[in-house]
């Protein structure tokens, strides 16, 4: 079951900005950058179709960290800078999700396209939800080195 916060997932309109303050005054460390498809922002984020967007995920160990998703230009006036989603993390996936469907009825497992990572999102009081089930950076990863 969860029981702490794994990440929040921010929109940002000027990313780079944003990941400099982190980095510079909150003393943050990127950690991971990736390109996210736009069907799997399609998917999770109900953004209209679109060829992604970059990721940064900034911070280290199991909470506490921060992923800045930069919003492409021609898709800000639907993507407003902001909170984007909650991410938990759940040794109890099925329970999660089974626990997840008493509060929400939007409950969506999602394959994200990687292997060992499980999946669900879901929305409560208005805010994107996700749980992953496990997390494991394959070999093909891009962890920027430190």
């Amino acid at each position: 079951m969860p029981n702490h916060l794994h990440h929040v997932v921010m929109r940002s309109h000027a990313a780079a900005d944003f990941i400099a303050f982190l980095t510079d005054v909150v003393g943050m460390t990127v950690a991971y950058e990736m390109r996210v498809p736009g069907p799997v922002l399609e998917t999770t984020l109900g953004w209209p179709p679109s060829d992604g967007a970059d990721v940064t995920i900034l911070g280290d160990g199991d909470a506490g960290l921060i992923e800045v998703l930069d919003v492409p230009e021609h898709l800000r006036d639907v993507a407003p800078e902001g909170l984007a989603a909650l991410s938990f993390l759940t040794d109890e996936f099925a329970r999660s999700r089974e626990a997840a469907g008493r509060h929400a009825d939007d409950v969506t497992v999602f394959d994200a396209g990687v292997p060992g990572v499980d999946l669900f999102f879901c929305t409560v009081g208005g805010v994107p939800m996700e749980f992953m089930g496990s997390y494991a950076l394959g070999q093909d990863d891009q962890r920027t080195a430190e």
